[in-house]
């Protein structure tokens, strides 16, 4: 999983010049290839809860775009290119997600799925500022600053 808190911030949140539905993709890949290091059509199908040629279609436009490698029955990599702009849509997930557990005192289960709902169509200068506030959260949490505390007693 990608560390936010260890990264340009820049390097982060700029755009992938995706719709939704491919960063879908490229997140479902990067995802995959974490866990199983091999990524195939039906690991993006059963991620994704869509059917294998659907699937197909898109990597075709992927591989169009040089964002992946991929052949007909085999498996699929991401290039350079699509390593930054899955890394992009991870990162905006993560951001919003954190945002929503540590600061909105969201359950781990509703700030994933308000993250998802977001995620896409968030601009990453939103999500800059939103970097920088949980950063600054978290640092006034350490120092045990009483406003913190009365944020998550105000949200319980």
């Amino acid at each position: 999983m990608i560390d936010i808190y260890n990264i340009k911030i820049d390097e982060l949140y700029g755009s992938t010049d995706l719709s939704p539905h491919m960063e879908d993709y490229m997140e479902a890949i990067a995802n995959i290839s974490e866990k199983n290091k091999v990524v195939r059509v039906k690991d993006i199908a059963a991620e994704l809860k869509i059917k294998m040629p659907s699937v197909t279609s898109a990597l075709n436009k992927l591989k169009e775009m040089g964002l992946i490698e991929y052949e007909k029955y085999g498996y699929i990599e991401l290039t350079p290119e699509g390593e930054i702009a899955a890394k992009r849509v991870i990162s905006k997930h993560i951001c919003l997600k954190e945002f929503f557990s540590k600061i909105l005192q969201l359950k781990e289960i509703d700030a994933e799925d308000e993250a998802c709902k977001i995620e896409h169509h968030i601009s990453g200068e939103t999500c800059k500022k939103l970097h920088k506030l949980l950063i600054y959260y978290k640092s006034e949490g350490a120092a045990d600053k009483p406003w913190v505390n009365e944020i998550i007693d105000i949200l319980k």
